[in-house]
């Protein structure tokens, strides 16, 4: 086979090309950081790359779930320990109304506090969280507990607007936890199962007007089993909050891995892609070097 010139010349332009591509793509990683920007770079480590990436946002998501619902959490039992606090205040009361040598006057005053006791659970009972309520079950665009009148008997009363439904956040691929506890069970069915907080707010009061000692007297044990029923809600909230806590930590480390695994394939090493860099650059001069001899105008290239 007959080489001509023409041939030579063709193939140094050819090499230096090609070299000054290679050149191009490590000088692309090292500005970059990235060994692989697209699939044609490497198509196994790229849909590898592609699918780390997809878990992390998946973990992300399921942080954010996380992060709301112990806010959610927390937010309820802080509002129950508020609530729990206004319990034991109206015990307090109801113990130094059963003393029978306290003068009426004392006692209206014990009632007036409890009628403010009152006022301030309702508040507690439509805390909201991110400007949602908490304790409306599924209804949380509005407050669920309302102080009002009876038409029939004309007493203060306190109805409740929400419903028994729940409130459900994805922690993790399948899982699901219930973040709320709603108003009907925490303050309509604290007493026996059946009777509400209010109700029982509503009779210490009126026993106080009255000067029912006894009666008065006996809502201290009723008091005693609203303030337990809380705690025991609490105590449930707190398990959960606690849950999460753990189940983020695990996550937290669980992202480490993938995003350090996903490094190693995706991110240069940076020594080592300078030694490629200096490598390529040097052939890509040589090429340089080698073109600019074969090139040379000659004899035999006008000849033939």
């Amino acid at each position: 086979m007959r080489v001509t010139n023409r041939m030579l010349i063709t193939n140094v332009l050819t090499n230096i090309n090609n070299n000054l591509q290679n050149m191009g793509k490590v000088q692309k990683q090292m500005s970059s950081g990235k060994r692989v920007t697209r699939p044609s770079d490497d198509p196994i480590v790229v849909a590898r790359v592609l699918s780390f990436k997809t878990a992390l946002a998946q973990q992300d998501q399921y942080d954010k779930n996380m992060a709301d619902a112990r806010g959610w959490l927390d937010a309820s039992e802080s509002a129950l320990n508020m609530a729990t606090a206004t319990l034991q205040r109206a015990r307090e009361l109801a113990v130094y109304g059963a003393n029978g040598t306290m003068p009426e006057a004392s006692l209206k005053a014990l009632a007036a506090e409890v009628d403010q006791l009152i006022d301030e659970l309702i508040q507690t009972a439509n805390t909201s969280y991110g400007g949602r309520f908490l304790f409306g079950g599924t209804t949380t665009t509005s407050a669920p507990f309302k102080r009002e009148k009876d038409p029939v008997s004309g007493k203060d009363l306190v109805s409740y607007n929400g419903n028994t439904g729940s409130l459900d956040w994805e922690v993790a691929q399948g899982v699901t936890i219930t973040v709320n506890e709603n108003g009907q069970k925490i303050f309509m069915e604290a007493v026996n199962g059946s009777q509400s907080i209010f109700e029982l707010l509503f009779d210490l009061k009126d026993h106080l007007e009255k000067s029912e000692h006894s009666e008065v007297g006996n809502t201290i044990g009723e008091f005693d089993q609203a303030i337990d029923h809380l705690l025991n809600i609490r105590a449930t909230l707190g398990a959960k909050s606690k849950r999460l806590e753990m189940a983020q930590e695990r996550l937290f480390v669980a992202k480490i891995g993938l995003t350090e695994t996903m490094s190693k394939l995706e991110d240069i090493d940076l020594a080592e892609t300078v030694m490629y860099y200096k490598n390529a650059e040097n052939v890509y001069q040589a090429a340089l070097a080698t073109a600019a001899m074969v090139l040379q105008p000659s004899l035999v290239h006008y000849l033939r």
